[in-house]
């Protein structure tokens, strides 16, 4: 038995998780915008854009994205270092204020 489109497309409108982001669909498309924002951060360093890397980063892990082993593997690591970079950036410059919440 085929489903139909209109059934077929609310099969896809399943709840996701939290950090999956319906306008990056895919872990490819995910990181393409970590790889922009980390071309960006090279040029320009700032805490706003090592924190939306960090962000793009969070959002990897969602487990829509977890097409093999290697894209949780390289989330993890990727979550990791952008993490370590937004806590430099605070210790380094001082930054008042807590770090975001899903940093924490």
């Amino acid at each position: 038995m085929q489903l139909s489109e209109t059934q077929h497309s609310s099969h896809h409108s399943a709840p996701h998780s939290a950090l999956f982001d319906p306008d990056l669909p895919t872990a490819s498309s995910v990181m393409a915008s970590l790889n922009c924002v980390a071309v960006q951060y090279v040029m320009h360093p700032s805490l706003a854009l090592a924190e939306l890397a960090a962000r793009l980063a969070y959002t990897l892990t969602a487990p829509e994205y977890a097409e093999s082993t290697l894209v949780e593997e390289v989330a993890k690591n990727l979550v990791q270092q952008w993490d370590a970079v937004v806590h430099e950036y605070h210790m380094e410059n001082n930054v008042s204020g807590a770090l975001p919440a899903w940093l924490q």
